[in-house]
């Protein structure tokens, strides 16, 4: 009969290593060193992949300075991957690294299809949860199948910069190094649970507010009117309908609404090849739902979004 001690004492059962830097982007850099060996190792990014003059691309940006060839597959309408498309790119034997983005923190509704690609054609997938923090956190679906995990910790967190990257398959660590160690004390301060679910009645409250308004099928529509049990939401995503939506972010914004439109501009590599993408670019809105805000405060956003919409 093997003994059985009293505590648990190995040191790899369930480990995740985490790493942390000034940036997800910074983290992801040291990942694709590490893994890919040459500029023949290549990287699939999906196609709807945002660019500032500001800030670059978190995502995009480590791959170009590494000099690594990079394809963009196809998302649907709502941003779940093109997995027939994605197969087939990941069969071509081009590429090493599958990122998929869980984008908003809207888990990947496909995600254990692409672990399977992932795997049946030996490639490291790379989950890009830079919005899913809370979402990987809740026990989901997300975050649960990547060899590597990416967080933006300061997207989710009162923190003026932070990214982490945990691997779910160890055998990759290698030469990475944290850059800012002290990360770790800060995110271990906060009380996940309590931000996760603050953040779900946000978005939940909004919604009923915005599903209430008489525009809404016609001048908007929600990307996502639920939420599953494990998704905790970064912002609540509006599709707005014709040419509005850069006119409502400025003036929303000129009313203190912190509204943002995220992957308003593509990375121009995406090209005219994924029109889809382009269009949908030029249409999201994200409305905010963090954990700072009140039901007051859900009902300011919904009056000066409603006041917008009628003033146009």
């Amino acid at each position: 009969m093997s003994p059985v001690g009293k505590l648990a004492s190995s040191p790899i059962s369930f480990r995740r290593p985490r790493f942390f830097y000034e940036s997800a982007r910074e983290g992801f850099q040291d990942v694709s060193s590490q893994y890919c060996d040459s500029p023949r190792d290549g990287v699939l990014l999906p196609a709807f992949v945002g660019w500032s003059p500001r800030e670059g691309c978190g995502v995009y940006d480590p791959v170009q300075n590494l000099g690594l060839k990079c394809a963009f597959y196809d998302l649907q309408d709502d941003l779940a991957v093109d997995v027939d498309q994605l197969d087939g790119l990941a069969a071509s034997g081009a590429f090493a690294v599958i990122v998929v983005i869980h984008y908003f923190g809207k888990t990947e509704p496909k995600i254990d299809q692409i672990h399977a690609i992932a795997q049946r054609h030996g490639l490291a997938l790379v989950e890009d949860l830079a919005h899913g923090f809370f979402t990987a956190m809740g026990g989901g679906p997300a975050g649960r199948h990547g060899d590597v995990n990416l967080f933006s910790l300061h997207k989710m967190l009162p923190m003026r910069s932070g990214g982490m990257v945990s691997y779910g398959n160890p055998r990759l660590v290698g030469k990475q190094r944290s850059t800012r160690p002290d990360l770790a004390a800060e995110i271990l301060s906060y009380d996940f649970s309590s931000i996760a679910a603050r953040r779900r009645q946000n978005f939940e409250g909004l919604t009923q507010r915005l599903l209430a308004l008489p525009q809404n099928g016609g001048l908007f529509r929600l990307m996502w009117p639920e939420l599953a049990d494990t998704d905790v939401p970064q912002t609540l995503p509006l599709y707005i309908e014709g040419s509005r939506r850069d006119e409502i972010y400025t003036r929303m914004n000129a009313e203190g609404i912190g509204v943002v439109s995220l992957y308003h501009t593509l990375v121009s590599e995406v090209g005219q090849s994924h029109e889809r993408m382009l269009r949908l670019s030029e249409h999201i809105t994200n409305l905010p739902c963090h954990q700072d805000m009140t039901e007051s405060d859900l009902s300011t956003v919904v009056d000066s979004f409603r006041r917008t919409l009628e003033s146009l």
